[in-house]
């Protein structure tokens, strides 16, 4: 499998971990489902650090484990049995629905590859959101039902409910483990039904840019940089959040290359084939798993490229600072595009007062747990010490380096900068 992932252009300790990532992420055959009589679906409880509580619930109170989610949801919680509503339905249970592009096209449909089997015994497709909150499908989420043709058949529970019959799909798609067959071909069947309405004009090269959002402006520091160099080199930049999902199948599907900031936004890959060359550029000294899981889902060639200067660790929400570094560059000599240079010492100075109002706001001071584990910090020690190499950020006085460092540890005392 490796021989299509290119790792030439990352840190030797990222390339590490992605190959072993890639590796143990697998395909295997699998259509286990279980039907439970007179089962109670609760939704999430006490959802905090991305999980909580939730599921099915047998006859007989015992917690169904092939209704958690890896990660999101897992097990039951004290409720008023009484206060459950009855519905006389057959139902196919399909999990936690939350609003995320990226992990929605991955986990969160997990278990609707059952929508092929087209068994006319279902009444709905159940999912769970957050206990006594509102959540629906709008917008690409509800475009992604209707091209599997169910989107009348979904519902959304924010309460405890017994069914007459609950179905439980295993799920397609499990974190760091493994996809199905079946999931696969849920997707192809999208994309079939995607390629049948589309009509618009195609593209050879796609760069999809995050520059149209507010959010990733601020968290994402000299990304025009990356836009403009793409752009320059022949790409066509597409704003992903202003398509329908049947314009990013048809994209997707056409193009030869595609290329786009590893996040939510490069996972729209998913719609794309085993020909096309997936180029990744690389944020954080931590890759982003769901990317590598996609590219295996999809089979297509991948290039991975470490494109970013390293000061301190943060989590998914930043901030991130892009550059011309050395593995640009080697990535450009390689594939015949035109090379161009990093930022001056001025811009350096510009961004760098940027990335600390923005680190400091977020609060972002100490990294989260798992940033500790020793895997993490090699790859975090490879990109902080090419950033004092390479990188003009670092290229200042003892006293300036002294001040940073003692308004880092007096915000780490007092919490104020």
């Amino acid at each position: 499998m490796l021989n299509r992932v290119n790792l030439n252009y990352v840190f030797p300790n990222k390339a590490k971990s992605i190959a072993k990532v890639t590796e143990n992420f697998i395909k295997k055959d699998s259509e286990i489902v279980k039907i439970f009589k007179n089962a109670t679906i609760l939704p999430v409880y006490d959802f905090h650090d991305m999980h909580g509580n939730g599921g099915v619930i047998d006859s007989e109170g015992n917690y169904v484990e092939m209704s958690s989610q890896k990660n999101r949801v897992s097990g039951s919680y004290e409720y008023n049995k009484s206060d459950c509503k009855f519905e006389n339905k057959k139902v196919v249970y399909c999990g936690f629905f939350y609003r995320c592009w990226g992990h929605f096209i991955t986990e969160v449909v997990s278990k609707l590859w059952y929508a092929l089997k087209r068994d006319n015994s279902i009444d709905q497709y159940i999912f769970i959101t957050e206990k006594g909150s509102n959540a629906k499908f709008n917008g690409n989420y509800l475009e992604f039902l209707r091209l599997l043709g169910i989107e009348d058949k979904v519902v959304i529970i924010n309460q405890p409910t017994v069914y007459a019959e609950v179905v439980i799909p295993e799920d397609g798609f499990v974190y760091d483990e493994y996809f199905t067959n079946s999931y696969l071909d849920m997707y192809q069947y999208i994309i079939k039904k995607g390629l049948k309405e589309f009509k618009g004009k195609t593209y050879e090269k796609l760069y999809f840019s995050k520059n149209k959002i507010i959010s990733s402006i601020e968290s994402n520091l000299n990304l025009k940089f990356i836009d403009k160099y793409f752009e320059t080199n022949g790409f066509k930049v597409i704003y992903p959040e202003q398509l329908t999902l049947v314009e990013t199948i048809g994209l997707m599907q056409n193009a030869k290359y595609f290329c786009g900031i590893s996040s939510s936004l490069a996972h729209n890959q998913i719609f794309g084939h085993a020909n096309q060359t997936m180029i990744s550029i690389e944020k954080q000294a931590f890759y982003t798993p769901y990317q590598i899981f996609v590219t295996n889902i999809t089979g297509c060639n991948v290039v991975y490229i470490d494109a970013f200067r390293h000061i301190f660790p943060v989590n998914s929400g930043g901030p991130f600072l892009y550059d011309y570094t050395d593995y640009l560059d080697e990535f450009a000599k390689d594939f015949g595009l035109s090379r161009s240079k990093p930022m001056s010492r001025h811009k350096y100075r510009r961004m760098f007062r940027k990335y600390m109002i923005f680190y400091f706001d977020l609060n972002n001071v100490l990294p989260p747990d798992w940033m500790y584990r020793q895997y993490i910090i090699d790859m975090s020690r490879d990109a902080y010490n090419d950033t004092i190499r390479n990188g003009k950020i670092f290229h200042m006085s003892l006293y300036n380096r002294a001040k940073m460092k003692l308004r880092k540890i007096f915000f780490n005392l007092f919490g104020t900068y």
